[in-house]
């Protein structure tokens, strides 16, 4: 970006003030409350590598710094900060101490011991989780035999009975699935797993015992191992309710046709949500009975099934909602008027089906995502930016964003005022690249409601956004991503203070959102394309070279087409390279891109809609192109 000084600074004074907030906070202290909790997160990744002496290191070295801060003439404006920080401290020290404990008792253990005549044979693991459960013969850790037990045993009121926070533990499908903010476990890497920093940070389970070390340990291992599933069916339960009934054949979700009169998401799940699942959800759901997702509900509870499909007369549901079988529901609040005890009877003689295509999925989340598609543009925008704000004070409680809006994406940053102001100007230039790569109208918005973009002027801060608002570890040498869906639509950038990067960065973000707001897709698709689009609009990046490397790197190592094609929602490193490479052979055909992208968005399935355009499956065309790139990179 060029510098024009003079116009930067007539501009920024037309923005407006910072809040409050903001202005008690001078530019040292935030660098100052920054390093403090800088030093938190690197004290409780030396306890996970159990390195506790620079642990302890580093946590004193934050409490120097916390207590210089706390005794500054500044203290009464950073109170608020000051508290926070305390309580992170405290709590990080407290996880320090129990690392050190761990590491001595480990060493007492491992001391030379005298040879006994006889020893007993070790205690059996258990799955309580009072003894860790010991490695498969095969050397191997069992998920069906080891992991899923421990699941069952300390999780199952909030994720296998029932869904918290969009995760649900009730079978292998959904646990790989992840929560609505993205999964939780990364093949190959335990240390790295969202699931297993819960669990060593204590914060999970909530209202239960604790794993043991041993346990999270077998937990990381399985983890390291490539999470591999040994059952017969990714999709059997790992476990029942308990109920108090005899077993009740399990009913199956039934697929709504599209002419019932009541649909269950569109007409009953707003009911549910604002009003049973107070009592049906959470860690204890009131009668065992966890209306948080589909799937409860057809489970039941204690008391056994509570819908009984083409019978509301027999239904347990529409007797309690009626209040002709004990207690009417819901319990301490207004009865359901007749109109709506109506719909619940209608719906279960259509026969109880879902409009929804998971059955798993928090209802919570299903109900936002039908109240946003029914939004006009200006209803979407308003409300995204409404998550926007509180997306950044998740992220970076401490810091009050500046905030500049165009007509077609909202920017939220912690730059300064003037790198706020060249930022919109990329931004908007680099848009219309897009479109006029995409052969779309430039002055038209890509999507229906405004795009958010975030802005980090540290790594540091847009980690920490990773973590707190998308609940995952990001990648060190990420410089941005975006996500997309029908509630919420934004892009990360780092910006640093010399610019490198960011024109490709935001092209890609761009891009990417815009290819997936098309249609369901696999993510390599969305991503490697989004890729390609950028590297043709800034071919001079350093990074794009980087990223061609990568695609040579990866063929060398012998990788294949499943490693990207059965990726998932999260591509590694490997899988991100070739999914760019095979892209970007497909975009030498824009038009045939195209063309799809627009049979996607008029509801043809991916599959059919990619062998149309480019005359075979994705496993076929990518075996050919990486023998392409393998016979031409010989000669």
């Amino acid at each position: 970006m060029r510098r024009r000084a003079v116009v930067t600074a007539l501009i920024a004074l037309s923005i407006a003030m910072p809040s409050s907030a903001w202005a008690a906070i001078t530019e040292e202290q935030q660098q100052q409350i920054a390093e403090i909790e800088q030093g938190v997160k690197e004290a409780l990744s030396l306890v996970k590598a159990k390195k506790t002496e620079e642990a302890e290191q580093a946590i004193a070295t934050a409490k120097e710094s916390l207590e210089a801060l706390s005794s500054s003439e500044a203290k009464d404006e950073l109170a608020d900060s000051l508290a926070t920080l305390e309580k992170k401290v405290a709590a990080a020290e407290r996880l320090v101490e129990k690392g050190k404990a761990a590491a001595e008792k480990s060493s007492e253990k491992s001391a030379p011991e005298k040879p006994a005549a006889k020893r007993k044979p070790a205690a059996r693991p258990r799955a309580n989780g009072k003894n860790a459960p010991k490695d498969t013969a095969s050397g191997g850790t069992s998920f069906s035999k080891q992991i899923a037990p421990i699941f069952v045993a300390r999780c199952n009121n909030c994720h296998v009975a029932g869904t918290r926070g969009g995760l649900s533990l009730a079978t292998f499908a959904s646990l790989k699935k992840g929560s609505e903010n993205g999964t939780v476990f990364t093949p190959g890497k335990g240390q790295g797993s969202r699931l297993v920093e819960v669990l060593q940070s204590g914060d999970m389970p909530r209202g239960g015992a604790p794993l043991t070390p041993e346990e999270i340990a077998l937990v990381s291992k399985w983890i390291d191992e490539g999470a591999k599933f040994d059952g017969a069916d990714e999709n059997a339960r790992i476990a029942g309710p308990t109920t108090n009934q005899p077993q009740q054949p399990a009913l199956q979700v039934t697929r709504a046709g599209g002419n019932e009169s009541v649909q269950f998401v569109r007409d009953l799940a707003p009911i549910v949500v604002s009003t049973c699942i107070d009592c049906h959800g959470g860690m204890q759901p009131a009668g065992q009975l966890n209306l948080t997702t589909f799937a409860g509900l057809l489970r039941g509870g204690a008391s056994g099934q509570i819908v009984s499909p083409g019978k509301p007369g027999e239904s347990l549901l529409v007797k309690k909602l009626k209040g002709t079988a004990g207690q009417r529901m819901p319990l301490r609040k207004e009865p359901l008027d007749e109109a709506t005890i109506k719909k619940f009877e209608t719906w279960v003689a259509e026969g109880a089906k879902l409009d929804w295509p998971d059955a798993e999925e928090s209802l919570d989340w299903a109900v936002r995502v039908m109240v946003a598609s029914k939004m006009n543009h200006d209803e979407l925008t308003n409300m995204r930016a409404d998550l926007a704000e509180k997306n950044w004070r998740l992220g970076s409680p401490e810091v009050a964003p500046q905030k500049m809006e165009d007509g077609h994406f909202i920017l939220l940053g912690n730059l300064s005022p003037a790198r706020m102001v060249e930022l919109v100007e990329l931004a908007k230039q680099t848009r219309g690249k897009v479109a006029k790569a995409l052969s779309l109208p430039a002055d038209e918005p890509f999507f229906k409601g405004r795009m958010t973009l975030f802005a980090f002027k540290r790594h540091f801060d847009y980690s920490e956004f990773g973590t707190m608002v998308e609940r995952r570890e990001l990648p060190a040498d990420w410089h941005g991503h975006w996500r997309y869906n029908v509630v919420d639509c934004y892009g990360c950038v780092l910006v640093p203070d010399d610019d490198k990067g960011v024109e490709l960065t935001l092209a890609e973000v761009f891009a990417g959102a815009y290819i997936e707001n098309q249609a369901k897709m696999p993510r390599w698709f969305a991503e490697g394309a989004a890729r390609a689009v950028a590297a043709r609009l800034v071919p001079r990046d350093p990074v794009v070279k980087q990223w061609d490397q990568e695609i040579k790197e990866a063929l060398a190592a012998g990788r294949t087409a499943d490693d990207f094609l059965k990726a998932g929602d999260v591509l590694s490193h490997d899988s991100a390279a070739l999914s760019y490479g095979f892209m970007k052979s497909l975009l030498g055909r824009m038009p045939k891109f195209m063309a799809m992208l627009n049979d996607l968005h008029e509801g043809t399935p991916f599959d059919a809609a990619f062998r149309k355009h480019f005359g075979g499956d994705p496993a076929t065309l990518v075996a050919a192109w990486s023998q392409r790139e393998l016979y031409s990179r010989r000669k």
